[in-house]
């Protein structure tokens, strides 16, 4: 063998191997950093409070000695003198849309004698980034994919120290972005009572190939795009069909859109088939869950809070109101 092909066979090996160990790298296993991320309670930081129709809304701050922030959105009946916040109330934790985060809870409107908390996700960086720009945020979106899971745990902790919250009855929902995270952190921990999974799906690389294909509409072109992406997003350790059997027993409820156009009917039917027992998969009418479409928001709201035991809405309070579909999330 010649010299010149003797250098080009060993920068292939050494090319192969640091491929290889990037590879192992992007899609190590993530339990650890999700411990020692999480860490203890530091400081809880009030940020503003409104009170409105008999609903109190507070945002928070709430900080872990890993220096992990998470902003938080509270909503709750305004107490009266007779039970001063010390009756016991069911506690749903929602993991909306990337961008709605913390104003997920907006949209349920009355509380009917619960509590509902809803998270900003930990992600810096720019939301809107569209096409390439989206490179230049890779590092920020790994960080905010690895952070979310303790960063729910974090807000777990914090809310189930509070005097008004039922530790028995503890509703972690997932909704659609939310939906793998959420399976994670019940997968993870036992003080969840029931997970939800709102318009969430399996198989993170069918989900990011269906995201793909308006702008990258030959199928060949997008293959080698879709499969980058899932690993820069580590999809193969966070597709969710690797955690929900853990969930068991607890139960888990999927709800899903008949007509959704951006989670493929098998990754509701991967994810179904990996969860244990006991469990239930529900079919709605209507498309993927948005802004612009309140109706559907409306059956989703309206079939999480009946199953479980909710009473119905009180006659003065609104319902889900429809956004532009290029509204952002709502202000704090």
């Amino acid at each position: 063998m010649s010299r010149r092909a003797r250098v080009v066979s060993a920068s292939v090996v050494v090319a192969l191997g640091v491929a290889l160990g990037l590879r192992a790298w992007l899609l190590r296993d993530p339990t650890p950093y999700f411990d020692e991320r999480r860490g203890r309670i530091l400081a809880v930081e009030r940020e503003s409070v409104v009170d409105s129709l008999g609903t109190h809304e507070a945002h928070l701050r709430v900080t872990s000695t890993s220096h992990l922030r998470v902003e938080l959105a509270i909503r709750r009946p305004s107490y009266t003198p007779q039970d001063s916040g010390q009756v016991r109330r069911p506690l749903f934790l929602i993991l909306g849309g990337h961008e709605r985060g913390k104003g997920a809870g907006a949209l349920i409107g009355d509380t009917r004698g619960a509590v509902f908390a809803s998270m900003e996700y930990p992600f810096e960086g720019n939301h809107r980034a569209k096409g390439l720009a989206i490179v230049a945020q890779v590092p920020l979106i790994r960080r905010a994919l690895y952070d979310t899971p303790p960063a729910a745990q974090i807000a777990l902790d914090y809310l189930l120290a509070r005097p008004d919250v039922d530790p028995t009855r503890v509703e972690l929902v997932g909704a659609s972005f939310g939906a793998p995270f959420a399976t994670i952190v019940a997968a993870r921990d036992p003080r969840v009572t029931r997970l939800w999974l709102a318009h969430g799906g399996g198989d993170t690389h069918a989900m990011i190939d269906r995201g793909l294909e308006k702008e990258i509409g030959n199928r060949f072109l997008r293959a080698p795009v879709t499969a980058l992406a899932n690993l820069l997003a580590s999809g193969p350790r966070f597709t969710p069909e690797r955690w929900i059997a853990n969930v068991a027993p607890r139960p888990v409820v999927m709800l899903n859109a008949e007509d959704d156009e951006k989670i493929p009917r098998r990754s509701v039917e991967i994810l179904y088939a990996a969860a244990s027992a006991p469990k239930e998969l529900i079919w709605l009418p209507g498309n993927h869950m948005q802004g612009n479409r309140p109706e559907v928001l409306q059956r989703l709201i309206e079939a999480v809070l009946t199953r479980a035991d909710l009473p119905a809405a009180r006659a003065d309070v609104p319902p889900v109101r429809a956004l532009p579909s290029s509204a952002a999330a709502p202000p704090d």
